[in-house]
């Protein structure tokens, strides 16, 4: 993981993604990832209203990702409660299941830290007004005792596409 530090921190569109990045590896021992206990929420009071804790539930047919906290700047932007609903539950489009299961499998298999831009893709986008939102968001693995990647801290920006330039306005219409 740290070959791969400096140039994942500059994909970080935000001084905050790269704090909460630099709070993370904090507490990843050598060779080792960090687990849901050794985050402490005192730590992260800036990031909680828009941080989501995935859990992870593995079998051999299938993954589950249950949303287990969702941050009240959340549910402002998404308009509805989204804690305790799984990845499949959420409303979003087909296109967009199928994106977000994928992206949250590729943390689970390579244990590593992921991030992007996308337009917020949301059911209610269209009647709230989301459909103009940019999402940038990153996304950590957690592990228990296994050693098993058992959950997902996420930390969102959301940011009007009217507020970036033309490359990150296309960038996030085509992710």
């Amino acid at each position: 993981m740290g070959e791969r530090a400096e140039p994942f921190k500059q994909q970080l569109a935000y001084d905050a993604q790269r704090s909460l990045y630099d709070y993370w590896r904090s507490k990843c021992a050598p060779g080792q990832l960090p687990t849901r206990q050794d985050l402490h929420p005192r730590d992260m009071i800036q990031f909680l209203p828009f941080i989501t804790l995935t859990d992870v539930a593995q079998n051999r047919a299938h993954i589950t990702f249950r949303v287990r906290l969702a941050g009240t700047g959340l549910r402002a932007v998404l308009h509805q409660e989204i804690t305790g609903r799984t990845l499949d539950e959420l409303p979003f489009g087909r296109q967009a299941h199928a994106q977000w299961r994928q992206i949250h499998e590729r943390i689970v298999a390579e244990r590593t830290p992921l991030c992007g831009v996308t337009p917020l893709l949301w059911d209610k986008a269209d009647s709230t007004g989301n459909a103009s939102l940019a999402q940038f968001w990153v996304k950590f693995p957690l592990v228990g005792e296994s050693g098993k990647v058992c959950a997902i801290l996420a930390y969102d920006i959301f940011t009007p596409l009217a507020d970036l330039s033309p490359g990150l306005t296309r960038q996030a219409a085509h992710n």
